[in-house]
């Protein structure tokens, strides 16, 4: 199989830089509240927002790697050809539910613009809009990989595995 770019590694640090932030407020939350006796009112806050993106984009992330949950017991034995349509049945299927998803949530998104978090003062928008951002990114990265997998059993080289991630990393 031909090695392909990673469309997702901006993505993939940009969840590892969230997460360690996380950390760091976790860290600095503990230090004030245990160590100084003062606690910080905005890092619970702070933290869940960030977790709420992380995760978010963290799923398309997965979706580039084809790597959600799934049970592959009856795929295993098919052909490359049947293997391939199933998957690309699943995807339809995956890709109509995050439309969904996207369209359901632009409501919320903008109902949510006008109420404010306690602490930050963040608009419960900024919190929303990660649920249609990181389905939009999944659309697009499952898009891609189906491209990619289409292309690769014209070329003959697509096979049950599809893309590896020590391929993907390389």
């Amino acid at each position: 199989m031909k090695k392909r770019k990673d469309m997702a590694y901006f993505l993939r640090y940009l969840c590892s830089f969230l997460l360690v932030i996380i950390i760091v407020i976790t860290l600095l939350q503990v230090f004030c509240r245990f160590v100084l006796d003062s606690p910080l009112t905005w890092t619970d806050e702070l933290s869940r927002f960030l977790l709420v993106w992380m995760v978010f984009l963290g799923t398309a992330v997965v979706s580039f790697d084809d790597k959600h949950l799934a049970v592959n017991l009856v795929q295993e034995n098919m052909s490359a050809r049947t293997h391939l349509v199933t998957t690309l049945i699943m995807r339809t299927v995956i890709i109509t539910f995050l439309a969904i998803v996207i369209y359901t949530s632009i409501e919320v998104v903008m109902v949510a613009h006008y109420q404010k978090t306690g602490a930050l003062e963040i608009p419960f928008s900024f919190w929303r809009a990660a649920a249609p951002v990181g389905s939009l990114l999944m659309i697009i990265y499952t898009l891609i990989r189906s491209i990619n997998d289409i292309k690769d059993f014209k070329a003959g080289s697509y096979n049950d595995n599809d893309l590896r991630e020590e391929e993907l990393h390389k």
